[in-house]
Formats: structure tokens, C-alpha cells, sequence
């Protein structure tokens, strides 16, 4: 099966607009899957290559990817939706928690009681 011709990066930007003009109307949050499709490509896998690409469409592709990660990111500020976004950023974008941090250590502080006149 041949490779199927991508459209130009000012093609691509937009079938993104209009993706996410979609995804505004429909009151449905934008996704991985979802942008790549509208963009015409076979799987999310495909996209996350193509916008390794220098020049003018990978860097399309790339904003692209940030708007998703963008509304999902605010989705978890929303009660509703916060574990589902944490879930998403995760897996689909590569957050993760913060390391636990180590307790501090004990410190000792030894206080002296200030010496006769003449001693330090």
C-alpha cells in the first residue's frame, strides 16, 4: 500500500481549526485520537510521528498536539473531570506525580550558654 500524501502545513492548520471549532459547537473536549483523524491520519500513532517532523507542518502538528493537551490539562480543574483528565495527562501526555520527597533529617541545634568575661 503507497503513502498517502499529507496535506500542506496551511491545510493541516485548517482542518486542526476546524476540529476544534467542532469539538466548541458539539461541546465535546478535543483529543488525541480525535485531532488526528480530522487531520487524516490513520491512527494517534501516526500523529505523534508526523509532528516530529521539522519545518512548517510538524511544528502545526505540534501546536496542535499542545491545544489538546491545553484543554485537557484545564478539564482537571473541573470537579467532574479532574480524575479523568489526571488519567489522560498521565498516559496520554506524560505527567506524572511528583516523587515523594525524603523526610528532612534530624537537625541538633546545641545552644551554649555564653561564657565569663574573656571566654568566647
Amino acid at each position: 500500500m503507497g503513502k498517502r500524501k499529507r496535506p500542506s502545513a496551511k491545510q493541516m492548520e485548517q482542518l486542526a481549526a476546524g476540529y476544534f471549532s467542532r469539538c466548541r459547537q458539539e461541546h465535546s473536549h478535543p483529543s488525541l485520537p480525535g485531532l488526528a483523524l480530522a487531520l487524516g491520519f490513520a491512527s494517534r500513532r501516526e500523529l505523534e510521528q508526523a509532528q516530529s517532523a521539522s519545518g512548517p507542518a510538524g511544528e502545526v502538528l505540534r501546536r496542535a498536539v499542545t491545544r489538546v493537551e491545553e484543554a485537557t490539562l484545564q478539564s482537571a480543574f473541573t470537579k467532574d473531570l479532574a480524575a479523568s483528565a489526571k488519567f489522560i495527562l498521565q498516559n496520554g501526555f506524560g505527567y506524572a506525580e511528583k516523587a515523594a520527597q525524603p523526610p528532612p533529617e534530624e537537625i541538633r541545634v546545641l545552644v551554649e550558654e555564653p561564657g565569663e568575661e574573656g571566654t568566647p
